[in-house]
């Protein structure tokens, strides 16, 4: 026994060191303030297929409302979510990095849809005076996490 844990520790200490490193990489948001979510949810399969528009979900589904407001030079940090959220930018401007792809501006009115099918992104505000606020839609399925911290992507 005694043998087998010396030649499994070097082992477990390279995963602990892996998972440090891992999650230091990681990017917290800076500059970032979500209102409280206001938080429903669709108990039965949804199926609506009207006016050119679908939305269909195959078990229960959280749909969660909130705002979040950018601070000038505030960030979201890389990141993905499960599910779908839909955003709308009520005012200032906003720049979305996904993946390798160029960055692109958001301003008021403008919308964009983020979901676990696309690579790991970033929201930031780069003005240096005028913050920047969004209106979140998100949909998951039931009791999901509803952010995960992700590395940027090694372009």
């Amino acid at each position: 026994m005694r043998a087998t844990l010396i030649r499994v520790a070097p082992f477990i200490t390279l995963v602990g060191i892996l998972t440090v490193a891992a999650v230091a990489l990681a990017t917290a948001p800076s500059g970032q303030h979500p209102t409280s979510p206001v938080i429903g949810t669709l108990s039965d399969s949804t199926q609506v297929n009207a006016d050119r528009v679908k939305l269909q979900t195959k078990d229960p589904t959280d749909v969660a409302s909130f705002s979040v407001t950018y601070d000038p030079g505030g960030y979201s940090g890389w990141h993905t979510h499960p599910g779908v959220l839909i955003v709308v930018v009520q005012s200032g401007s906003v720049v979305r990095e996904v993946g390798c792809g160029p960055p692109r501006t958001y301003g008021p009115g403008d919308a964009f849809v983020e979901s676990d099918e696309q690579p790991t992104g970033q929201v930031s505000n780069r003005s240096a005076t005028v913050p920047a606020v969004l209106q979140v839609m998100q949909i998951v399925p039931h009791g999901s996490t509803r952010r995960v911290e992700a590395q940027p992507p090694n372009c």
